[in-house]
């Protein structure tokens, strides 16, 4: 019998699920970055959807990391480096993706009249 649960329960997201995420959307926008002062009405659109994505995966692997922290604190020096690297994953993921979103997003919406 096939298992019915949805990809979306949010049970089943862990960090490295949505660190991942984060990484397959902000490789496409590095891409698109280099092409969007070329062609700004072709790629825009697609390029802000991918930061988009980008920034709320680093929000949520940070926010997500600071919880594992703080609700298991005792758990060992051990963990202290792969914290350590998902908050540097999640701030480099989502850091950039929202100051270029601030750069884009107001002229973007602009163009659309509102």
């Amino acid at each position: 019998m096939r298992n019915n649960r949805l990809m979306f329960d949010p049970a089943r997201w862990t960090i490295n699920r949505i660190s991942g995420v984060g990484c397959a959307a902000a490789l496409p926008a590095l891409l698109l970055w280099l092409l969007y002062p070329e062609w700004p009405d072709l790629v825009g659109w697609p390029f802000i959807l991918l930061l988009a994505i980008a920034a709320g995966s680093g929000m949520a692997t940070l926010t997500l990391t600071v919880r594992d922290i703080y609700n298991r604190s005792g758990r060992g020096s051990r963990l202290r480096p792969i914290r350590t690297f998902d908050l540097i994953l999640g701030l480099t993921l989502a850091v950039p993706s929202l100051v270029e979103l601030a750069a884009i997003l107001p002229e973007r919406v602009s163009v659309l009249g509102l």
